[in-house]
């Protein structure tokens, strides 16, 4: 496993394909903002809109274009017209998903708008800015990310048995092309992914996230980047915007949420696997992240909706 496949495997990306947006003439759409966890995107099939974001961007999404927004910020979604009121949409409940509709039967904007959930305190999620556009006219026609949007589409037109969980299967993919297609078009600036494109900084990152339990010092990741004790802090805290140990302790924190979700492992023994001795240190931190002590964490992941 890569070092970007243990970030996704850590923020435990799950997505989920919502709903249909098809409008016509002047129209305005609010969003507001997602839950923590939660980052809406929306796949422009046909027509074109603008995106009027919080602080006062505006953007224009074409046929092909992609928006994600990982911190769920609010948003306005407006045709290319005239300004006018945000309206409430009619829903049609009868195809595979449920379409919204604005205007007159002729459909200007074709959409489908979904949702990636993750696990709140991702360091990936927060290494991302606050919108991610992937224009289209960038991607290959026979790319995977033009291909996996035709699969989408296909399944959204049909009425196939199956077609609402292959939907949401296809979501959860959807993320990590589109973060492929982010990072081969830009060069993060600082955070997790940045200090993946340091050479030598990246290989003390990824030795980190291989081994988060292992009782990493400073010498032993100045070793790994080939540079000396100072040198590495100095360039480390640049590149990150944090010390080695806050990101090693987030990377502990989220592979220990995980184990709460998906394992039956005692408290004693998680925190064991994630580097601690003492569950007492392991659940302050873990409180210290998620505002919540390991156990209520675990008992809400397992209550009955």
């Amino acid at each position: 496993m890569n070092s970007i496949d243990t970030l996704i495997a850590l923020a435990n990306v799950r997505g989920c394909l919502d709903l249909r947006c098809q409008f016509q003439g002047d129209w305005a759409l609010e969003h507001p903002q997602e839950a923590l966890g939660m980052a809406p995107y929306h796949i422009v099939l046909a027509g074109h809109c603008r995106v009027a974001l919080p602080d006062g961007q505006h953007l224009r999404l074409q046929a092909g274009d992609i928006l994600l927004l990982p911190e769920g910020s609010p948003h306005v979604l407006l045709s290319p017209g005239q300004r006018v009121a945000a309206a409430t949409p009619r829903v049609d409940e009868r195809a595979v998903l449920p379409v919204h509709r604005l205007g007159g039967p002729e459909v200007e904007l074709d959409m489908l708008c979904g949702r990636f959930f993750y696990n709140r305190a991702s360091l990936l999620f927060a290494a991302l800015p606050a919108y991610l556009l992937i224009p289209g006219s960038a991607l290959p026609d026979q790319g995977p990310l033009a291909a996996l949007v035709g699969l989408l589409r296909g399944e959204a037109d049909g009425a196939q048995a199956g077609a609402r969980f292959l939907l949401d299967a296809l979501s959860s993919a959807l993320f990590t092309l589109m973060l492929r297609a982010y990072l081969a078009s830009a060069a993060p600036g600082s955070g997790a992914l940045a200090l993946l494109g340091d050479k030598r900084l990246g290989r003390a990152w990824q030795a980190m996230l291989a081994d988060p339990a292992h009782e990493w010092t400073i010498d032993s990741l100045a070793r790994a980047a080939a540079m000396s004790r100072a040198t590495f802090m100095r360039a480390f805290v640049r590149v990150a915007g944090v010390s080695p140990w806050v990101l090693l302790t987030q990377v502990r924190m989220e592979r220990a949420f995980g184990l709460l979700r998906h394992s039956h492992l005692s408290l004693s023994d998680i925190a064991a696997q994630v580097g601690y001795q003492s569950q007492a240190a392991f659940s302050k931190k873990f409180k210290q992240a998620y505002g919540e002590a390991p156990g209520a964490i675990r008992r809400g992941l397992r209550a009955p909706l």
